[in-house]
């Protein structure tokens, strides 16, 4: 426990000095924006600023800064709905959270149903327009699923969709998509794709490297300035039916240096931030006319365990991953990384509120000397060196690796070469297109939107990702896709839920969230919520 402590007091000593430099200056902020370095700090003697209260905003414009993603507008490129996103383009329908639970809202249809005769799914839409004076048509929402869904395109939407089989154009506002069977998800599947232009992405002049920069969309806003890694900006689109309550335009700072961008919101040069760092929060809360709060759990954080991935790897057996569980105190983690703000994860990639995460399931338990037992069952009574890449996403995720690695050395002598790598090179490694290290980090996206058959997509063995290889598990997803019945679901998921903790498949460790901060003096409006944080088009400003 004392290492732990050390380990979290280092970085945020380190951590401590950088927001010293970074309050100092309302220009040092900004510079993180435009790519200078984390470290450069202000090395002038006038005294660091002073907490104050917000800048008076334009009712009709909001300043934000986002931690993450602002490196394309092309969303095939994550399997997520990013602010800049859903600001730019049109989902078929997407999720809200409300208090009997979450739901579909129609958005771009204005209804669907499934057609008796052969579960196929029949999308009436509305009339809707692209920023360049296109009509939105049936073809569109047809030919982006079905771009997602062909291995050749390499989209990361690929598995959210990997039911398609084809789509059929009724009319010009009537789609019909066919699976390869009945698929009682296919709704909340549509809710994560981002319909895009079909005439731009058959335009050899254009194409999707095009629409990352320059997007044609059919969103409320149109995208009027885009640096990558840097700020996006954004005005209301005239042509857009949806519309807007308030913001008129905005700017989105993409600060990923977690304490620059405190530092920012601390100074007034934003009013709305995502993932506060851990050890920042208490301080945030006493900013004076701030607001902060946690969202729901929106996934597991851990690791994966390589045991169908590569050959030779020591985590190919069983007993070793389960070795690698024993050994790591996850109690201890989730008290000194994450400051007991988040619950410690139950054994599972599937967070509690979750349709079909098994409560009957617990975590492995903190046992080492069962976890040496089992590496000598396993023919490696002396551990072995491995290497152990991170990323650092957010402000736990180095100091939560090292305390891993810590445990795994001191528990079972397995020495790790540990390695923060870069968020494109995390993705390769995590999308499987290119190798990774035995043990990897990753967060098991799992929000309450969705059933837990989203996330068990990562497992099944035609994954190109090569996370799990298990008939069995493929045969319950099957039969998951053709039960409509909710509960009846959530049951077939439990058996899937039991054979990922069986073979050990990772190292959970816990049910993680993000805190977002805002002032609502600028924003009266604002209710927190996941995936995207912030809806633009329906904000109020004071």
């Amino acid at each position: 426990m004392d290492k732990l402590k050390n380990i979290k007091s280092n970085y945020i000593t380190r951590r401590g000095f950088l927001r010293a430099g970074a309050v100092g200056t309302l220009g040092l902020a900004t510079a993180a924006v435009i790519g200078c370095s984390d470290d450069g700090g202000d090395k002038s003697s006038s005294p660091a600023a002073t907490t104050s209260e917000p800048k008076a905003a334009k009712a009709t414009h909001l300043t934000f800064g986002k931690g993450s993603l602002g490196e394309t507008m092309n969303p095939n490129l994550a399997s997520r709905r990013s602010v800049e996103w859903a600001a730019c383009y049109e989902n078929v329908c997407t999720t809200y959270q409300g208090p009997d639970g979450p739901y579909l809202k129609p958005y771009l249809a204005t209804s669907w149903e499934v057609d008796p005769k052969d579960s196929s799914w029949v999308f009436n839409l509305r009339d809707s327009e692209w920023s360049d004076g296109k009509k939105v048509t049936a073809d569109d929402v047809g030919f982006t699923i079905q771009y997602a869904a062909n291995p050749e395109n390499k989209s990361r939407l690929i598995s959210r969709v990997n039911t398609f089989d084809s789509y059929e154009v009724i009319d010009d506002k009537t789609v019909r998509f066919r699976t390869k069977k009945p698929d009682a998800t296919w709704a909340n599947r549509m809710s994560l794709a981002f319909i895009q232009p079909k005439h731009i992405y058959e335009d050899a002049t254009k194409g999707p490297n095009e629409q990352a920069i320059n997007p044609v969309g059919s969103g409320p806003y149109l995208i009027t300035n885009y640096v990558k890694d840097a700020l996006i900006e954004g005005v209301e689109s005239p042509s857009s039916w949806k519309g807007n309550v308030g913001i008129k335009s905005w700017k989105m700072n993409v600060i990923k240096e977690h304490t620059t961008r405190v530092a920012a919101f601390e100074t007034g040069e934003v009013d709305w931030i995502d993932t506060v760092p851990l050890q920042e929060v208490e301080r945030v809360k006493a900013m004076p006319g701030v607001q902060i709060e946690s969202s729901t759990p929106y996934g597991t954080a851990g690791y994966h365990i390589s045991g169908w991935q590569s050959e030779g790897y020591p985590t190919n057996d069983v007993r070793v991953r389960k070795a690698y569980n024993l050994a790591t105190d996850i109690n201890a983690l989730g008290k000194e990384i994450y400051s007991d703000f988040f619950a410690t994860a139950k054994g599972q990639p599937t967070v509690t509120d979750v349709l079909g995460h098994e409560p009957n399931i617990s975590d492995y338990g903190f046992d080492p000397d069962a976890a040496r037992q089992l590496m000598k069952d396993a023919g490696m009574p002396n551990g072995f060196k491995q290497k152990y890449d991170t990323h650092s996403l957010n402000s736990e995720a180095v100091p939560m690796a090292t305390a891993v690695a810590g445990f795994l050395a001191e528990n079972i002598g397995v020495q790790s070469e540990l390695q923060t790598i870069d968020i494109s090179t995390w993705r390769d490694g995590l999308y499987g297109r290119a190798p990774r290290t035995p043990i990897f980090a990753n967060t098991w996206h799992s929000t309450s939107m969705f059933d837990a058959g989203f996330c068990f997509t990562w497992y099944l063995s035609n994954n190109a990702a090569k996370y799990y290889n298990n008939p069995e598990f493929d045969k319950n997803y099957e039969e998951s896709l053709t039960v409509f019945d909710p509960k009846e679901r959530a049951e077939v998921y439990k058996k899937n839920v039991k054979l990922l903790h069986d073979d050990v498949v990772g190292l959970f460790v816990v049910d993680t969230s993000r805190f977002m901060a805002w002032r609502p003096a600028v924003i009266p409006s604002y209710e927190i919520r996941e995936d995207p944080q912030l809806i633009l088009h329906e904000t109020t400003l004071s």
